[in-house]
């Protein structure tokens, strides 16, 4: 009774561990603003858009700013696997946060894995957390 209890406890944990509940917050649809970029807190300056991303319901595109141009990507995804591609975006100096924009892009070229914990969406490279960002409701 005891070995029949305990086996079907263990198996319970077991079972429960290796499966990552859906997210409160889907990755589509909602509106992600950056928070914060390589450990700093991402900064938004005045008559600029903020750094932000909307991934599309209908299919595998994205949109957003790098919070000086829109930018347009695909981007592909399964369980373990995240990438950015086909990355287009303006070349339109702004008159502050250029180095923020420029490192952000770089970011996205070499995003490898993503993570939604509660109302985050966090950014890996090679396991190390690179960006965050927060959803926004009103957008």
């Amino acid at each position: 009774m005891f070995k029949t209890a305990f086996l079907s406890l263990f198996t319970l944990i077991f079972f429960t561990a290796c499966f990552e509940p859906e997210p409160n917050t889907p990755l589509k649809n909602t509106y992600w603003s950056l928070v914060e970029l390589h450990d700093k807190e991402a900064q938004s300056f005045e008559h600029q858009a903020e750094i932000h991303l909307l991934f599309h319901i209908n299919n595998n595109s994205l949109h957003g700013s790098d919070g000086c141009n829109l930018l347009h990507a695909k981007y592909s995804k399964d369980k373990n696997n995240f990438s950015i591609d086909k990355l287009s975006t303006g070349k339109v100096s702004c008159k502050a946060g250029m180095e923020q924009a420029d490192e952000f892009l770089h970011l996205l070229t070499k995003v490898d894995r993503i993570k939604i914990v509660e109302d985050n969406l966090i950014f890996y490279h090679a396991d190390i957390e690179v960006a965050r960002f927060e959803e926004k409701e009103n957008y």
